[in-house]
């Protein structure tokens, strides 16, 4: 059976504007809020219609869920693989992981945890939120064997990502040394 290339250019076409609404629903979440985003909102900020928004997502639910299992899945191709090359130093490489999602992607940083926290008012987007989790939880397993442990360390660096975020603190290595010493 042979595919007609017309059929594949379209569905590749289609997935780019799908991720590139979902990419515009995270810059709107992270400037607004998630009280910001809209069809509308949305659209402006990916530059199409309203009408290519409501094609791909017939309701705000459906962007926002879409939008979380992107960013998880989208977390988990960046990270794949750094738990086993975390290498001599792994709360050096932890440490820097951290200060990426802190300063050079701290919007984004932003609007991913507001929309994870917004899970917690939508049970419909409680498994894309839980999804979220793995990649982090991944590295986790480079420290410990307990998948308990590995569980409480995702939780600590998620306090520390959000203290950070409010500038409550400032993280650094010393923190996440204190944090490893700890699974030990």
């Amino acid at each position: 059976m042979q595919v007609r290339s017309g059929v594949d250019g379209r569905r590749k076409r289609g997935e780019q504007r799908r991720s590139a609404i979902l990419d515009a629903v995270v810059e709107v979440i992270g400037c607004d809020g998630v009280a910001g985003v809209s069809h509308r909102s949305v659209a402006a900020q990916a530059d199409v219609s309203v009408a290519s928004i409501t094609y791909h997502f017939a309701t705000l639910d459906e962007l926002l869920i879409a939008t979380l299992t992107w960013a998880a899945d989208d977390l988990a191709a960046e990270l794949h693989g750094r738990g086993s090359e975390l290498g001599a130093r792994p709360a050096d490489e932890l440490a820097r992981l951290i200060e990426h999602s802190l300063v050079r992607r701290r919007s984004r940083t932003l609007a991913l945890y507001e929309l994870y926290l917004y899970a917690a008012r939508r049970p419909e987007l409680r498994p894309a939120a839980a999804a979220w989790l793995e990649p982090l939880t991944e590295i986790a397993r480079a420290f410990t064997a307990d998948p308990r442990k590995a569980q409480l360390l995702v939780a600590a660096l998620d306090g520390l990502l959000i203290q950070g975020l409010i500038g409550a603190r400032e993280v650094d290595q010393a923190d996440i040394a204190a944090l490893l010493d700890v699974l030990r």
